[in-house]
């Protein structure tokens, strides 16, 4: 269902590099470079989850006092993530700025592959 991972890679280090990205950006970073096939808010769900579960990004809750990490391993939050999507996904809820999460880039995550 994914495409090029390197492609996403990067779109997904280039969106976190300056702020925190909320989950609905991933669908935009979806559909641009992945394979989307029936449900673009799936394959944005199975993107976050896969650099998620990877420890590209973290994910958490945006709050006053700024970004809250979730208190869950990488293999639980791209869980609670899938789980999340596929709830909505169901129910044909409308995605909306701040539903599901939002991400920061890992501490140890590395820029986008420099291009000669």
């Amino acid at each position: 269902m994914l495409g090029d991972m390197d492609e996403l890679r990067d779109s997904v280090v280039e969106a976190c590099e300056d702020d925190w990205v909320y989950f609905a950006e991933f669908v935009q970073i979806s559909r641009d470079v992945a394979e989307v096939g029936e449900n673009p808010l799936t394959c944005a769900g199975e993107v976050a989850a896969h650099f998620v579960g990877e420890g590209l990004i973290v994910p958490g809750e945006l709050t006053d006092a700024g970004f809250v990490p979730w208190q869950l391993s990488r293999s639980e939050a791209a869980e609670r993530i899938r789980r999340e999507v596929a709830a909505m996904v169901r129910e044909d809820v409308r995605l909306y700025p701040g539903d599901v999460c939002w991400f920061e880039l890992a501490e140890n995550a590395q820029g986008p592959a420099d291009v000669d």
